[in-house]
């Protein structure tokens, strides 16, 4: 298995039957298997996660399939789609999904979480690895709001974790985010500390690769630190 970061949230993930790309605004795509289908998945419509340059970037791949959040179809009319190039025969190949749904997508089995923010969160597996990119799907605590939005988000993060209490992943995709001040880690340590994660990749920090050090001398990244992606991963 290859990760390479593209920027932001955007991952690119080689494995031996399929490419995998998330969230792909900006940054550069490594080098593609032309035999290997591509699964492109965006977790949401903002403009940090989602661009419709993505289809014309991915329409010389042989095989390329498009896993959505459902918002973007709320969001975008068909002929939204229509205007900026995507036909129906490429809008036919796009799969729109929800939060709780399971589907299979070029032989990987695709599930879904609800977000806290906007769209989903996607639990992807090919039979031998599985793999977690949290989209907007985090513990968003901001000292600006009031108790009664804390005490919700609080109440929407744990009640998606407890979906996945325990499970095994190769590799998760998880928002570090430094806006949020003292509450940067709270997702990320949540989930870190409740299931099984060979490998966490730091994500949506906005470029401000100081959060990388930050965690790993947060007293609370201990149990896992040795697990968490470098910075210096992201620049080769």
């Amino acid at each position: 298995m290859q990760i390479t970061y593209l920027h932001h949230s955007g991952f690119c993930v080689q494995l031996p039957e399929h490419t995998l790309i998330f969230d792909w605004v900006e940054g550069q795509l490594p080098e593609l298997d032309p035999a290997k289908p591509v699964v492109a998945f965006v977790s949401h419509f903002h403009a940090d996660h989602f661009t419709f340059d993505l289809f014309q970037r991915l329409a010389a791949c042989p095989q390329v399939h498009y896993v959505l959040g459902w918002d973007i179809r709320r969001q975008f009319s068909r002929r939204f789609f229509a205007a900026r190039g995507v036909e129906q025969d490429l809008y036919a190949r796009i799969h729109f999904v929800k939060g709780g749904e399971t589907l299979t997508v070029a032989g990987l089995t695709v599930e879904t979480l609800t977000s806290t923010d906007s769209g989903v969160a996607f639990l992807v597996s090919d039979g031998t690895r599985s793999l977690y990119h949290a989209g907007d799907l985090n513990w968003w605590l901001w000292a600006g709001e009031d108790s009664d939005f804390n005490r919700q988000m609080t109440h929407d993060f744990l009640a998606q974790m407890a979906l996945i209490e325990g499970r095994r992943f190769d590799a998760a995709f998880l928002p570090l985010d430094p806006r949020q001040e003292a509450d940067y880690a709270e997702g990320f340590d949540y989930f870190m500390r409740h299931t099984d994660t060979a490998q966490a990749w730091p994500m949506h920090f906005w470029e401000d690769f100081s959060v990388f050090q930050r965690l790993a001398e947060d007293p609370r990244s201990a149990p896992y630190r040795a697990r968490v992606a470098k910075a210096e991963w992201y620049r080769r």
